[in-house]
């Protein structure tokens, strides 16, 4: 396999890798935005991949930089071979910046979710105002709170949620005759796809 040809998969595997690694944040973003959240339950999946995935990624890229800047050997008149711009510093360079961005994605993807509503005071204490702590499986960043929070605070019933992914827990409180706990469960895993584990 040619020296340009190596570069073109070297690129477009790192490029493959980023966005793979960020798939577990970056469709469940596309999914709220478009209404289909029940399917992005297979891209949760990746989520444990994910350093994986990235390490994968920088050894990748490192690589590419490796072949793209090493010198190159000039043929009998002391030319050097031409480049295409697929095997050029400039769109290396561009790939690294895309694969950074696509990499990091989960730290900056709260700011591309739609705004969840107001969370709902409850202006009485009765008995059918319950909290509920919901365990779930799958969550791996804050963007990830970001979705469960905004699919539950659609719901009417619901007067207030504080999700931790590090945890693996939301903590919702809601009107019990308006919403049951398995609804809750029902609501996060259709429209978030992450798993309910208690329901």
């Amino acid at each position: 396999m040619s020296s340009g040809k190596n570069n073109k998969v070297l690129l477009g595997s790192g490029l493959l890798l980023a966005v793979t690694s960020s798939l577990c944040c970056i469709v469940p973003l596309l999914a709220i935005i478009g209404g289909a959240g029940g399917a992005v339950s297979a891209f949760s999946r990746a989520a444990p991949l994910r350093p994986y995935l990235l390490g994968a990624t920088v050894l990748v890229l490192v690589f590419a930089f490796y072949q793209v800047y090493k010198p190159r050997q000039k043929d009998a008149c002391g030319c050097e071979e031409k480049k295409s711009v697929l095997q050029s510093k400039t769109f290396l360079w561009i790939i690294t910046v895309v694969s950074g961005l696509l990499s990091t994605f989960p730290y900056y993807a709260k700011y591309f979710q739609p705004k969840a509503p107001q969370q709902q005071i409850a202006i009485n204490n009765s008995a059918s105002v319950q909290q509920a702590v919901l365990h779930i499986q799958g969550m791996s960043c804050e963007a990830c709170e970001g979705h469960i929070n905004n699919a539950l605070l659609q719901k009417k019933a619901v007067q207030q949620v504080n999700t931790s992914y590090a945890k693996g827990i939301s903590t919702v409180k809601f009107d019990s005759t308006q919403i049951s706990l398995q609804q809750l469960a029902n609501v996060i895993e259709e429209e978030t796809g992450y798993k309910v584990m208690n329901k």
